[in-house]
């Protein structure tokens, strides 16, 4: 045997005595580690598990309480979401105090929808969205029952360039400088939502409507006392009541003006008398008609008709002069009739 054989069995059977000695000292050790590992795992997983049920419970819950809400049965609504609030999971019981402000200011209590929103918004364990969302809508609350200083202080912070809800921190912040008469900031607020391309329609409608108010100096108290000091116009006098004519079913329709019934008999006027007509002028005498030759009765070739003696002419017939014809006089122009009265008897015919 070499020496270097000697030397690595020597080295192997040390290797193996500290591997002995460490197992013999921490063997258990990490037996329990492993068991705790695995316990520890399944037991992540089975409260991960409980965890997601319990929120799909809670948003069945909130979604429930929001339909009841848009019912407008509030007071149910405000049970569930109470008790979300208390006992939900996840971000359900925040979502929970949103509502519930949300019913109060519909039910105008402001107060207690600001105190809401308000406490959202200081709530540092709550997401920033949700944060910033709650003093959006806690901004305009205050525009409504605070000054500007209270709007300034909840929302200011967020319209920044950089800031995903800056149109609505602008138009909280000019609304309430507007209200306050406060024109040169609530210019300032209202022209950057009226020029940014990238403002929602709404806003930006409604920043162009204040921006008319605000270039003809137009607030609220002028706008009261100018509404105050306009006389009220008199209300207009109430229409009669018309009430309809009851109309018969055997009612007829009348004949037309003018035109007479061709029931009534209208009585007839008296005959005009005539004048007598010219007498005829005397006929002249018609001249004698000539006599008809006789006709020629055809002869045989051979012989010779015998000639037919002319008729004589007949002699003129004398000339006759026309008969004088008297003049005509006019007629005598017929007596005015007057209308016969009713019931008499027509006038004989002449």
């Amino acid at each position: 045997m070499s020496d270097e054989t000697f030397f690595r069995e020597v080295n192997e059977e040390i290797r193996q005595q500290r591997v002995h000695d460490l197992w013999r000292r921490f063997g258990r050790w990490l037996i329990v580690a492993a068991v705790v590992l695995v316990i520890a795992t399944g037991a992540y997983l089975a409260y991960r598990q409980y965890t997601v049920a319990q929120a799909n419970a809670a948003g069945d819950r909130f979604i429930a309480a929001v339909d009841l809400a848009d019912a407008d049965k509030f007071d149910e609504a405000v049970t569930q979401l109470d008790a979300i609030a208390k006992s939900g999971a996840g971000s359900y019981p925040l979502l929970a105090d949103l509502r519930l402000a949300s019913i109060r200011a519909r039910q105008g209590d402001l107060k207690g929808a600001f105190e809401g929103f308000d406490k959202v918004a200081k709530d540092t364990n709550a997401p920033k969205a949700l944060r910033d969302i709650a003093a959006i809508r806690a901004g305009y609350v205050l525009v409504d029952t605070g000054s500007v200083d209270e709007v300034r202080a909840e929302v200011e912070r967020l319209s920044g360039d950089s800031e995903p809800l800056r149109f609505a921190a602008r138009e909280a912040m000019g609304l309430a400088s507007w209200k306050a008469g406060n024109l040169d900031e609530a210019r300032r607020f209202l022209t950057q939502n009226r020029d940014d391309q990238g403002a929602p329609a709404g806003i930006g409608l409604r920043a162009r409507i204040l921006m008319e108010l605000v270039d003809a100096g137009t607030t609220p108290a002028s706008a009261a006392e100018a509404a105050a000091a306009t006389p009220a116009a008199p209300a207009a006098p109430a229409a009669p009541e018309i009430l309809p004519s009851p109309i018969p079913l055997d009612l007829e329709v009348p004949a037309a003006p003018g035109v007479p019934d061709a029931s009534v008999t209208v009585p007839e006027a008296p005959a005009v008398d005539v004048a007598p007509a010219a007498p005829p002028s005397p006929v002249a005498p018609v001249a004698p008609v000539a006599p008809i030759a006789p006709p020629v009765i055809d002869s045989p070739a051979t012989t010779e008709a015998p000639v037919v003696p002319q008729a004589p002419a007949a002699d003129p017939a004398p000339a006759i002069d026309p008969a004088p014809t008297p003049s005509a006089e006019p007629a005598p122009a017929a007596p005015a009739t007057q209308a016969p009265p009713a019931g008499a008897p027509a006038a004989p015919a002449n």
